[in-house]
């Protein structure tokens, strides 16, 4: 059970710094490709980035990008976040369903 555990913390902590060094990338690319949206999103510094990429009021400005490097990690760090919730959700899933049922 204990390897259990330590291999479904391993995997979390796996999908948690891939979904980090994917938000990075992503944040560092606008900053450098797009520069002209990082100074409309107010250059942001480093505890407000990630609430000004998910505020509504900019997630139009940020659809609007047309570097194609910043396109694609913009994409990357969605899927890497998606993949990360869904890990965690599946994860409390078997949990409570192991202890519902076990």
């Amino acid at each position: 059970m204990r390897l259990l555990v330590a291999i479904a913390l391993l995997i979390w902590l796996l999908l948690m710094l891939r979904s980090v060094v994917a938000e990075y990338q992503y944040y560092q690319s606008v900053r450098t490709l797009e520069p002209a949206i990082w100074e409309k999103l107010g250059s942001p510094a480093w505890v407000k980035i990630p609430m000004v990429f998910v505020s509504p009021k900019h997630s139009n400005m940020l659809r609007g990008m047309t570097n194609p490097t910043v396109r694609q990690l913009a994409v990357r760090h969605r899927a890497a976040g998606y993949q990360f919730l869904a890990y965690v959700v599946l994860v409390l899933g078997l949990g409570i369903a192991y202890f519902k049922f076990g």
